[in-house]
């Protein structure tokens, strides 16, 4: 389920993590600033200490990384929508709610389908679609003049996703209770 929304989140946010990447010759100018070559610190060291050294930053980057995410998990939610949120903050909080429901919902069904595969892989698809519908009218936020309307079609598309889920959550009910009834039948 965690695994779920982080790859949400990160689909969403895809752009954002792809905004910020140094120049290729970043490295250069700064030796060239330096007025010598640079060596680092480390290969100076006694091989004991580097490998205090190496361990002692792994474990600084891992925290690091690890607490900078849980921030902005309980910050801004594993699926905040950004663009959502520059574009127009009114919505952000319901498109936020929606998205987590969907993503709930969305285990629930995974859950739920793990004995039939291939129902799950025709209600994904169904899925699947509104999804990439999401998406497209995302990558035409920026775009868009009047965002208000487009961004009301984007919580309209969730709204249709949770429907969606909703009717298929339903379908599997159903379908379960009459194993259920069929198997009593037999007893």
């Amino acid at each position: 389920m965690m695994k779920d929304k982080l790859e949400r989140f990160v689909r969403d946010n895809r752009e954002d993590f792809d905004a910020f990447e140094p120049r290729t010759d970043l490295w250069k100018d700064l030796e060239k600033g330096l007025g010598h070559k640079s060596r680092p610190l480390w290969l100076g060291l006694p091989r004991s200490s580097r490998a205090v050294w190496q361990i002692a930053a792994s474990i600084a980057l891992v925290i690091g990384l690890g607490g900078g995410f849980r921030y902005f998990s309980r910050q801004y939610g594993a699926t905040t929508p950004t663009d959502v949120v520059a574009a127009n903050p009114t919505y952000a909080r319901t498109v936020t709610q929606y998205t987590q429901l969907i993503d709930d919902k969305r285990a629930e069904l995974k859950t739920l389908t793990e004995s039939n595969p291939a129902l799950y892989n025709e209600f994904a698809a169904d899925l699947n679609q509104l999804e990439r519908s999401y998406q497209n009218l995302k990558q035409e936020l920026p775009k868009t003049p009047n965002q208000e309307v487009l961004i009301q079609a984007m919580v309209q598309n969730l709204q249709t996703q949770i429907d969606l889920l909703n009717q298929q959550l339903v379908i599997i009910q159903r379908i379960k209770q009459q194993g259920n009834e069929s198997n009593k039948a037999l007893l």
